[in-house]
């Protein structure tokens, strides 16, 4: 039985969603791109907090626990984040407090009137230069985990209790189209930041009985946005269902959401000219969108025109509405760091000379990122060939008594690697953004050792001597070398073939498992029985 916007009614929520958003049938704008019907799902016209889709996830993210009885909350965005102004005005509706960490991201006007809002706000605002400085210093914010009392919010609030609030869209336009007031479209485009509203409309679509191909087009870095992370959302959002009760169909399939690239320009937060051409042509008709997440996804509806000739066609717009409320004086309110920066504007700044020679050195890193040889059927679940590559050789430094080949007693350097790249198939997608970095820290990190040819390139020996170095400054380096070194034995010692070395005799629970009368007393070693190798 198809699924309607009552049936998550169990769930809890806040009740900024209730009333559906309306589609905005734009009929020239059809006809000019050759489309047999057009129309744009207005989320900006959501009730609360100005309205935009980042309202639905917090509907129901902020009804759960820990985030409905914390007095303050933790996230992450750009300093221009939409997800960042929907939480500073979530705080202040009900009476909480956000505590805001920021990265850099160019200032356009549309970044700093997020900006004033943030800063205007019941928040306490943190600033790093990068996401990279930011996942570093604040790797639990990143990941959704607490500060202290803190409960921290993951980016874009894209976890299963979020994504609810996009499921309950997707269902909410589904129901129009079974009520006859929306023509059933052939796809429907949407912004791809951290994924949740692309796997949250395209798996209401498919509950409410109009399966539909959703493009979501990329706003942040391949990265940052990895078709890994969408199907994970995906089977995370339907365990959640599950969980909470409700009669998910058995072998659901996983929707149909299509990413598109090649529109994000010089990168997240950075406009294009066809982003900000696409929300001047969407103005003429009356709806506005903003020239990051709306802008680049209208580009590339508008390139693809042809691909769609003839077909219906829905843009979800998912930014606020109108402008955003701000106090006189916000800047003096943002971190000194950040003050800085906006107030050095343009021209050859310190900063910018060490970008420019930056831009140098990464020159020179691209080098060291090819001639890569062997593994070149490799088809892992997380770990990319080259990070394959980089395990393998990683294996044969640390697993060994004297670095060199694996013994032969074990599994090959293929078998390490796939059993480790099972073992990292269930971590969350912000756990493996952080495992991706220490491999290529590693990788690459033996220029920090005044070694130009990279870790896969370096004898065994050389291999066991640096990683031994990096474990012996600490901090995030050592961190490295530790956990790839554990990862390895890992991915060593799962294998039956090493259990005689540890002295392990195999599981002790029977093949035909833990079933009959007295089973259990197989587990139980007998009185007096120490461990083997004690020593008193």
């Amino acid at each position: 039985m198809p699924w309607t916007p009552a049936t998550l009614d169990p769930l809890p929520r806040l009740g900024w969603a209730d009333a559906p958003t309306p589609v905005t049938e734009l009929n020239e704008a059809a006809e000019e791109l050759g489309f047999a019907w057009f129309g744009v799902k207005r989320d900006d016209l959501l009730g609360p907090l100005q309205g935009g889709t980042k309202v639905r996830k917090l509907d129901s993210l902020l009804a759960t626990e820990p985030f409905a009885s914390a007095a303050r909350w933790a996230s992450v965005g750009a300093i221009g984040s939409g997800h960042l102004v929907a939480l500073t005005l979530a705080a202040e509706a009900l009476e909480r407090r956000l505590v805001a960490h920021c990265f850099w991201e160019e200032p356009t006007g549309s970044v700093l009137a997020n900006l004033a809002c943030i800063a205007s706000g019941p928040t306490d605002l943190r600033y790093r230069d990068t996401r990279a400085e930011l996942a570093l210093r604040a790797p639990w914010v990143i990941r959704g985990l607490r500060a202290g009392s803190t409960p921290c919010i993951a980016p874009g609030a894209s976890v299963p209790e979020g994504v609810v609030g996009t499921l309950r869209g997707g269902l909410e336009l589904g129901a129009q189209i079974s009520a006859g007031e929306v023509p059933a479209p052939d796809v429907v485009f949407v912004p791809w930041g951290t994924g949740g509203t692309a796997v949250g409309v395209a798996l209401g679509l498919a509950l409410a009985g109009h399966p539909t191909p959703v493009r979501a087009v990329a706003v942040v870095e391949r990265v940052f946005s990895r078709e890994r992370t969408l199907h994970k959302l995906h089977v995370d959002v339907l365990d959640h269902l599950r969980w909470r009760g409700l009669p998910v169909p058995d072998g659901l399939d996983a929707p149909d959401v299509q990413p598109v690239r090649g529109f994000l320009g010089k990168g997240y937060g950075h406009e294009t000219p066809e982003s900000v051409a696409a929300i001047g042509w969407l103005a003429k008709s009356g709806p506005e969108a903003e020239p990051i997440y709306g802008g680049k996804t209208l580009a590339a509806m508008r390139a693809e025109a042809g691909a769609w000739r003839g077909r219906r066609v829905l843009h979800w717009l998912t930014s606020h509405r109108g402008s955003l409320p701000s106090k006189a004086g916000w800047r003096g309110r943002l971190p000194p760091r950040l003050r800085r920066r906006l107030a050095a504007g343009p021209g050859w700044s310190r900063r910018r000379v060490l970008v420019a020679a930056s831009a140098g050195v990464a020159a020179i890193v691209a080098l060291r990122h090819v001639g890569y040889d062997g593994l070149e059927d490799w088809d892992g679940l997380v770990l990319s060939r080259r990070e394959a590559l980089v395990v393998a050789a990683a294996a044969e430094a640390v697993v060994p008594d004297a670095a060199g080949p694996l013994p032969a007693r074990g599994p090959s350097p293929r078998e390490v690697v796939a059993a480790i790249d099972r073992y990292l198939a269930g971590m969350s997608s912000f756990a493996l953004m952080e495992i991706h970095g220490m491999f290529e820290l590693l990788e690459q990190g033996t220029a920090l050792d005044g070694r130009v040819r990279r870790l896969t390139n370096l004898e065994p020996g050389a291999r066991r001597r640096f990683l031994r170095r990096l474990q012996s400054l600490g901090s995030v380096l050592g961190d490295a070398a530790r956990g790839v070194r554990d990862l390895c034995l890992l991915g060593w010692y799962q294998d039956s073939r090493t259990w005689a070395a540890l002295g392990y005799d195999g599981p002790l629970v029977p093949r035909g498992g833990i079933g009959g009368p007295g089973r259990y007393d197989s587990l139980v070693a007998p009185p007096g029985a120490e461990p083997r190798g004690a020593v008193r």
